[in-house]
Parts: C-alpha cells; structure tokens; sequence
C-alpha cells in the first residue's frame, strides 16, 4: 500500500485506535549500541601496546650498560683506566642507545595513534549499523502495525455497513435491532480476539464463531487476517491463550 492509499485511513478516530493497539503488540526489538570513547580507546590499546615497546626500550638500555662495562674491562686490562678515547666511546654509545630509545618511543606513538583510528572507525561502524538496524525494525513494525490495524478496521466497516443494512430492512423493530447489533459486535470481538491470537482462528471452530455472524468472520478470514493470525502465532511462540492471558495480567498490574 503506497503512502497516499493509507492517508486514506490516518485521522479516522476508530482507525486511530486500533492502530494506536496494534503499534504496541507489534514494539520493535532494538538494539542499543554505545561507541567507547576515544579516551577508553587509547587506553585499552595502550595498555597492550606499551609493554612491548618498554621491554624494547629497557633492552636498549641494558645492551648499553653491558657495552660500557665490557670497555670498561677492556680499557683496565690495557692499562688505559678512564682515558679521553673510553669515555668519549662510551659517550657515543649512550647517545646512540638514546637515539635508539627516542626512535622507539617514536614508533610508539605512530603506532598508537594508527590503531586508535581503526578502533574509532569500528566504533563508529558499529554504531551505523545498529542504528541502521533499529530504523529497519520500526520500519518494519510500523508497517505490520498498520497492516493488522487495516484488517481490523475493515472487519469493523464490513460489521457496521451489515449492522446498518439489517436496521434498514427493519421489520424486527427495536428487539430486532438490539439482536442484530449485539450479534455484529460478537462477530467483530471474536475477529479481533482470532487477530489476537486469543481464539483460534479456523472458520471451522466453534470458539471462533460462538453465536456470532458467520458471514462477517467469513469475510475476515479471508481477508489478511489468516497471515496476520499466523505472525501473531509466531510471536507468541509454544504459549497457550490461557497462558499467554496470565502473562497480559501480570503486566497489567
């Protein structure tokens, strides 16, 4: 049904509150995603990252401490002591250590700043598509709302023009007419209850007609009723109605 064929139905009282019902049976299961925020981010990430990067770091450092020693040892085996030439080795060694450190702790930073971004982008993919996921479902609930408010209302239309035409023809005065509206407004419980999955909905069961009018449910369930009945069988799952009545008290309370 197009946008415009169901303008037709909105702003009509009785249509409004069925749909108003059905859109309520029919709440769309959502998602609800919240993205960490880049602090949380660079913190996990970090706190796997930096270990690495500090043993590196440390192993620098404890080469360079095993180098000057090992000159060191060297030197006053020569009989060299703390010349000029060992320290300024030494000192060159440190400032390369150092170099080395800095160049690390470089990579670090390039590398935690790479993986925050990829981390942020999934957040934020992720994000889309749970949104995405709940406009679909209410898309989708919106729409089976008004499909089963749409039967609904029809099966009230077709009860009511059966209820007017049979008070046109009179002849049974307001005994007669008292009759046929209470057996209309049965017919049409009953079709709303089948709808509900509250009674079965086979034409051929009794607690489906119950005294009712048997052309106006006739006409019903062979309408979208059958497939709306069927989803609604669906959704309810293995609960019988009694059942199923228990749980809609318990929520009522």
């Amino acid at each position: 049904m197009t946008e415009q064929e169901k303008q037709n139905y909105y702003g009509n009282e009785a249509f409004e509150t069925i749909f108003e019902k059905t859109k309520r049976e029919h709440a769309p299961q959502l998602v609800n995603y919240t993205p960490l925020d880049e602090k949380t981010l660079a913190e996990r990430i970090s706190a796997v990252l930096r270990p690495v990067y500090e043993r590196a770091i440390s192993a620098i450092f404890r080469g360079n401490r095993r180098q000057d020693a090992e000159l060191d040892a060297d030197a006053i085996s020569r009989g060299m002591g703390s010349s000029t030439f060992v320290t300024d080795v030494k000192r060159r060694q440190d400032n390369a250590a150092a170099d080395d450190a800095r160049e690390l702790e470089s990579e670090y930073g390039a590398e935690l700043a790479d993986q925050l971004y990829k981390a942020m982008e999934g957040e934020r993919s992720r994000q889309f598509e749970a949104e995405k996921f709940n406009a679909q479902q209410r898309s989708e609930s919106l729409e089976q709302a008004f499909s089963a408010a749409k039967t609904l209302y029809d099966a009230y239309l077709e009860a009511k023009a059966a209820e007017e035409a049979k008070r046109s023809r009179g002849g049974g005065g307001a005994k007669q007419e008292k009759t046929d509206g209470a057996s209309t407004k049965t017919s049409l419980a009953q079709a709303v209850a089948a709808a509900r999955g509250q009674l079965q909905a086979n034409p051929n069961g009794p607690a489906f007609y119950a005294g009712g009018d048997r052309e106006t449910v006739k006409r019903v369930t062979t309408s979208d009723l059958p497939k709306y009945v069927k989803l609604r069988g669906q959704m309810n799952g293995s609960y019988t109605s009694s059942q199923l009545d228990s749980f809609r008290k318990r929520t009522a309370k």
